[in-house]
């Protein structure tokens, strides 16, 4: 009789549990584990660049599925604008990280864990793959300036707080036709400004016809409309010339070096546009300097990773190489300049939790790998860089990482690079002097983007 209740009592422990009656925890699980379905947006990566990162980080979390869609530069921002007013936002989009502060108001910062239903495996004697709930710890601004080159950390930390995570930090550096130095008897490209100056003043680098038509450009500087980061190369030149620009205000003009150091750059600028200077090499009549570079009639342009990825799929005509950006003769070390996108998740987001470890999974140095290699990008990381210096193709970018930085802190870069534009088209035109008053009158345009919009 003991034996027939004792089965009795196994039996209905057993309907009890395959009939989800005493399992309140697996219930709870059961809706936790509903699938989740990332909506992400950028513009550069295609999705087929997108997609060996994406299946890295699915193949591990098989409750969430990415999505990933691009947009053309020139829609992106009214898409995330129309995005946000129809309550339809992505849940995780990229900006490029001066955008920060802009969108600061709409993005959700990291939390300190996530919940996340994660695949493992589990047992000793009889491993298996179970999916499981786990709590995750994220990343702290500690990890951050561990593991991230010294730019993200100064500029992902806002109010104490991570707001974005980038994939790559791309840096400014020199591409020259090899060809035309050659011609020119430079038997080595420019390792700083004064080198610059000496092959377009000494060895005829630039080649001027009649009425000052530029017929071969040693360099693309000195305008803003037809040379493509534009603002970028002015800011480099700034940052080694120690202009006083980092900072929560606009204050080159504080002190007396900063003001003397922000108008020489502005001088030396302009100069290869003036055609009253030994100098002259470019002008507004030029088409735009990345056209020309790969037409074979501009010596050097300064430009990013992605120029490289497209002069490899143009196969141009004559030999390119690509080195560090110039340095300014005699100052201590290098500063190089910076331009990055960085991943960030909206306020809005109903899968919070889910994108943020979405980003934080795949920025690591396992998974980036997927992403970096194949699209010839260089690294964020800290612990990518050596191997990226085997990389012919990577080389000098990765070289220049470690000091890369940027200066800009306000709340509209494009408006901050529109004023920059008019400071130099009216130099050029002669409508402004770089003296006190024209710099004062730059200065507080610039300044009038580090007001926040309400």
């Amino acid at each position: 009789m003991k034996r027939l209740r004792f089965s009795i009592l196994i039996i209905l422990a057993i309907f009890i549990i395959t009939t989800g009656f005493g399992c309140k925890q697996n219930i709870i699980n059961q809706a936790q584990f509903e699938p989740v379905a990332l909506e992400y947006w950028g513009v550069w990566d295609t999705p087929e660049q997108m997609q060996k990162i994406i299946d890295a980080y699915q193949a591990t979390h098989p409750t969430i599925k990415v999505k990933y869609r691009n947009f053309r530069y020139d829609e992106y921002e009214q898409k995330l604008l129309e995005a946000a007013w129809e309550d339809r936002v992505p849940d995780i989009f990229m900006i490029p990280a001066t955008w920060l502060k802009k969108y600061q108001d709409r993005l959700y910062p990291m939390p300190a864990t996530v919940k996340i239903p994660v695949k493992e495996v589990q047992g000793t004697i009889k491993p298996e793959e179970v999916t499981t709930l786990k709590t995750i710890n994220s990343l702290s601004k500690q990890d951050v300036k561990d593991q991230f080159v010294q730019v993200v950390y100064d500029d992902v930390i806002l109010d104490d707080q991570i707001y974005g995570l980038p994939y790559s930090v791309d840096t400014l550096v020199t591409f020259y036709n090899l060809d035309l130095l050659t011609q020119s008897g430079i038997p080595e490209p420019m390792v700083d400004f004064h080198d610059l100056v000496e092959h377009v003043q000494q060895y005829k680098l630039s080649k001027i016809g009649a009425a000052n038509q530029v017929l071969q450009a040693g360099v693309a500087l000195g305008t803003a409309d037809n040379i493509p980061r534009f603002f970028d190369i002015l800011s480099s030149i700034m940052l080694q010339n120690q202009v006083e620009v980092k900072g929560k205000n606009f204050s080159p003009l504080q002190s007396k070096s900063s003001a003397t150091n922000l108008a020489e750059v502005f001088n030396f600028y302009t100069d290869f546009a003036d055609p009253t200077k030994a100098i002259y090499s470019w002008n507004d009549d030029l088409p735009n300097a990345f056209e020309m570079f790969t037409q074979g009639k501009l010596a050097y342009f300064f430009g990013y990773s992605y120029h490289a990825d497209e002069l490899r799929k143009r196969g141009v005509q004559f030999d390119w190489e690509i080195t560090n950006f110039p340095k300014t003769r005699g100052s201590e070390g290098s500063v190089y300049y910076s331009n990055y996108w960085v991943n960030v998740v909206p306020q809005k987001s109903k899968n919070k939790d889910a994108a943020w470890n979405f980003i934080q999974s795949t920025v690591n140095k396992n998974i980036v790998t997927n992403y970096l290699s194949p699209n010839k990008k260089p690294t964020a990381l800290r612990s990518l860089i050596n191997g990226q210096l085997q990389d012919e193709d990577i080389r000098i970018f990765a070289s220049q990482v470690l000091t890369a930085d940027n200066w800009y802190d306000g709340y509209d870069i494009d408006l901050a690079e529109k004023y920059t534009a008019d400071f130099i088209n009216s130099v050029l035109a002669g409508e402004i002097e770089i003296d006190n008053e024209g710099l004062a009158f730059f200065v507080s345009r610039i300044n009038q983007t580090y007001k926040k919009q309400e």
